[in-house]
């Protein structure tokens, strides 16, 4: 999939928004867009494939806008099967910052589902230490509330109005895989403390939100994972 967006997007020329004011240097099929962030609206379109640019903590109108316009965006149409995808995104977000999001796209999109991968856990010592760090580097997480347990991840997506929310911690992820396929990880990627990483993955999950069960169920997940070669 990686490697299908970047031909997607070296064979794309960038086109911005309508209502954008932006300078644009290409250099080795490369753009530095030279604008205020708050007024960035950015798009590469290639017919199937649309990336946007989009800061999420502005308001969900806004953000549908961008979505949903068949003019200045993607054209997504709101009553269609969708799935949304967030690595390590809202714990960057403020609490009503998230909370506005993510009800905001279980009201306008009912026949969607969020996958949602983030830190959780993260009031207990080995979770004050990744905490720690991650302020060493500058690294301020707004969203930490959220990840305390996986009861709390679950219960904000609840109180959203998602019908419903279910998480694994990555370590229980993991063990839905088949013998075979951790066996073959285990040896490609040679782990030089496997207790540290089982407290890490402790502190990691995935959690699935769904406005409709039956497009996806968090029992095809799991069945999914275990066939995975």
């Amino acid at each position: 999939m990686t490697i299908q967006r970047r031909r997607l997007l070296e064979s794309t020329n960038a086109s911005p928004l309508k209502d954008d004011n932006l300078n644009l240097t290409i250099n080795q099929k490369t753009s530095v867009v030279d604008t205020p962030h708050d007024n960035l609206h950015y798009v590469f379109e290639t017919g199937r494939f649309h990336l946007l640019s989009f800061d999420l903590r502005r308001s969900v109108q806004e953000l549908l806008d961008v979505l949903c316009s068949k003019v200045n965006g993607a054209g997504c149409s709101k009553s269609c099967p969708t799935l949304f995808l967030a690595e390590c995104v809202l714990v960057y977000m403020s609490p009503e910052a998230s909370c506005q999001l993510i009800k905001g796209l279980s009201v306008n999109f009912p026949r969607a589902s969020f996958l949602h991968y983030e830190q959780v856990n993260m009031s207990d010592s080995f979770g004050s230490i990744m905490i720690k760090n991650f302020r060493a580097r500058s690294c301020e997480l707004p969203g930490l509330n959220a990840c305390h347990s996986l009861a709390t991840q679950e219960e904000r997506f609840f109180k959203a109005g998602w019908k419903k929310a279910k998480g694994w911690t990555i370590n229980q992820v993991y063990k839905m895989l088949p013998s075979s396929t951790r066996y073959r990880v285990e040896h490609l990627e040679l782990l030089d403390d496997l207790e540290v990483t089982m407290q890490l993955f402790d502190h990691y999950c995935i959690l699935l939100a769904t406005n409709d069960e039956i497009i996806c169920p968090d029992e095809q997940l799991k069945e999914s994972l275990a066939t995975i070669e």
